[in-house]
């Protein structure tokens, strides 16, 4: 039952089935570009189709299933905030902010909240690669996050796409870090700074600077 619950969270805090309603919205556009005019009744049930399908797009922000309810409230999947630190290269480049209401207990000793209660979270997707043939740690996995609302954050490991901290050789780890708000809610956000410690190689010694990165929301 655990591991199911775990794989139904998973599921409503990943970015993969997030914002389909915002790629929707910019595509329609296009379809109506090639459009040839057309007399005012088929406007109307034009504009009738147009209202239908915003409609579906604001339900595709939404998951929903007998333990989790989750509303995306903000996505950015195009951050493109990149750099390099030492020999290590990385990629910040999606963010979702959800509210998720909990309705089973089982749910609700996960996320320690009361049944009926809402949880206010942060996704961000994050990748890194080594572009040494050293070993190297680099815990974009262990970022923690300062929020304009005065929390101080640290991934729930449980919720989180683990990201590997260890990278053997030239290789590359992806995942995304989940933060649980405690004081504040998902709409109160304006910035999001990100924080990772500088890599290390295999003598502890670091090979870079720790790096600082700010995220706006709710533009």
């Amino acid at each position: 039952m655990k591991k199911k619950l775990i794989f139904s969270a998973a599921l409503v805090l990943s970015l993969g089935l997030a914002g389909c309603g915002e790629d929707k919205a910019k595509e329609e556009p296009k379809k109506e570009d090639v459009q040839t005019p057309v007399s005012s009744d088929k406007t109307n049930d034009s504009s009738k189709k147009d209202e239908n399908k915003k409609d579906d797009d604001k339900k595709d922000d939404v998951q929903e299933d007998d333990n989790l309810k989750s509303i995306n409230t903000y996505t950015d999947k195009e951050l493109d905030i990149s750099g390099q630190t030492g020999p290590m290269k990385y990629n910040i480049d999606a963010v979702q902010l959800k509210r998720i209401t909990v309705k089973t207990e089982e749910a609700a000793n996960l996320f320690d909240v009361a049944v009926g209660e809402e949880v206010n979270a942060i996704t961000i997707s994050m990748n890194g690669e080594n572009t040494s043939k050293e070993d190297m740690t680099f815990y974009l996995g262990q970022a923690v996050i300062i929020t304009n609302t005065k929390e101080q954050l640290e991934p729930d490991m449980i919720l989180s796409e683990h990201i590997e901290g260890d990278y053997l050789g030239q290789v590359e780890h992806e995942g995304y870090n989940v933060y649980v708000l405690k004081k504040s809610k998902v709409e109160d956000l304006k910035t999001i700074e990100i924080r990772v410690s500088a890599p290390e190689n295999s003598n502890f010694d670091k090979q870079g600077e720790d790096i600082v990165h700010t995220i706006e929301v709710n533009k």
